[in-house]
């Protein structure tokens, strides 16, 4: 169980989309991305993401509220610059796809995972205009 940065609802892990903070530059820039884009992206570009992670209900309102009020940096333990919800909601969006296609073909032992993922993606479409 864990709770959500933007409406502090505690629901299931799978539930929720992970974001972590990206650092750049030797930890100058702070960046909030994806936990799937880490997964997937950040090492080939000489990256690191290091420690806490943030959890936010697939609404975009919930990412609006953690943004406006601190969630994130609540979340994190740390001062953070402004957050762009526009930019993290359609990053997110993005990071579920690609990670969904790239478990599609990776074959059928991914099955359940991406399941979960799908699951995730259309809570995200069907959200996109709901008060979580």
């Amino acid at each position: 169980m864990r709770t959500c940065v933007g409406c502090r609802a505690i629901r299931p892990q799978a539930e929720l989309l992970r974001t972590r903070i990206l650092l750049a530059d030797g930890g100058e820039q702070v960046q909030v991305v994806p936990d799937e884009y880490i997964r997937t992206c950040a090492k080939r570009h000489g990256l690191s993401a290091r420690g806490r992670s943030a959890y936010v209900c697939p609404a975009r309102s919930c990412l609006e509220r953690a943004a406006r009020r601190g969630g994130f940096a609540r979340g994190f333990a740390r001062k953070m610059p402004a957050v762009n919800p526009t930019a993290l909601w359609s990053a997110h969006g993005d990071a579920l796809a690609g990670m969904i296609d790239l478990l599609n073909r990776s074959g059928s032992a991914a099955a359940p995972r991406v399941q979960r993922l799908a699951a995730l993606a259309t809570a995200m479409r069907a959200a996109v205009g709901r008060v979580c």
